[in-house]
């Protein structure tokens, strides 16, 4: 299964996102595997590479999530939250 597969098995929190968790979370992670450390490298790094990522991951979307949606969602998820199922790749 992909990592992306895996990310959207995880249950979103928010009432009406207009991105989908898996989303944020796919572009934190590539974000720090690229060096990224801290939430304006994160967000140089989704302005830098956001046509590409757009048209790679099939978005409907005309831009990326910004410094405070990013933000604002990674503070407010729960790193301790236990999934119904573990998200172990195979």
């Amino acid at each position: 299964m992909s990592l992306i597969a895996r990310l959207k098995q995880i249950p979103g929190f928010r009432t009406q996102p207009r991105y989908p968790l898996w989303v944020i979370l796919l572009l934190v992670i590539m974000g720090t595997m690229s060096g990224c450390q801290g939430y304006r490298a994160l967000e140089d790094f989704v302005q830098r590479h956001q046509r590409v990522l757009l048209e790679l991951l099939e978005l409907p979307y005309k831009r990326l999530p910004s410094f405070s949606t990013l933000r604002r969602i990674m503070v407010r998820l729960d790193y301790r939250a236990n999934p119904a199922r573990p998200l172990a790749f195979e």
